[in-house]
């Protein structure tokens, strides 16, 4: 698994969807530690369901100063995404690092607050479960086909 480039990375802009303004990601982990949490869409029911799970650790992190940032890579779907609540919410060095090797992965609680050095008292939900027709039709109007989630440290 090749580094992250904080440089690079940072310098890309991102819109914040409750306020319109575009920011540089770099921006975000200028004044605190975050997660940031990449989506491949916010329709897809994989992506809500990993959302879903890394909520849960919201008020924890936060307790701690800890930043949970959603960003997908399009606009569509992302009202509905925030309606329904599937995500409430210079630095130095990547914490953890999680790319997905397949649509279903995806890291567990444990390992996120590990990485930040907290605890959290939270339980890990069920996985949903797909029948094989219905799993290769997500995988389809999935075009993105991996999910990342960075831990920065501010």
């Amino acid at each position: 698994m090749s580094p992250v480039n904080l440089t690079s990375l940072g310098a890309n802009q991102l819109k914040n969807t409750t306020s319109g303004e575009m920011v540089e990601i770099g921006s975000l982990w200028q004044e605190q530690t975050v997660v940031l949490f990449f989506l491949r869409r916010f329709g897809c029911q994989v992506c809500r369901w990993m959302s879903a799970e890394v909520s849960k650790l919201e008020k924890v992190l936060k307790a701690n100063g800890v930043a949970l940032i959603g960003i997908g890579p399009e606009e569509t779907g992302v009202k509905e995404f925030m309606d329904e609540g599937f995500f409430k919410s210079g630095g130095e060095k990547v914490l953890l690092h999680f790319v997905q090797k397949s649509p279903a992965d995806n890291i567990s609680l444990e390992d996120i607050t590990k990485a930040l050095g907290i605890s959290a008292n939270v339980q890990a939900g069920e996985k949903p479960q797909v029948k094989q027709e219905a799993f290769v039709r997500l995988i389809l109007r999935c075009y993105i086909y991996y999910s990342i989630v960075l831990f920065i440290n501010g």
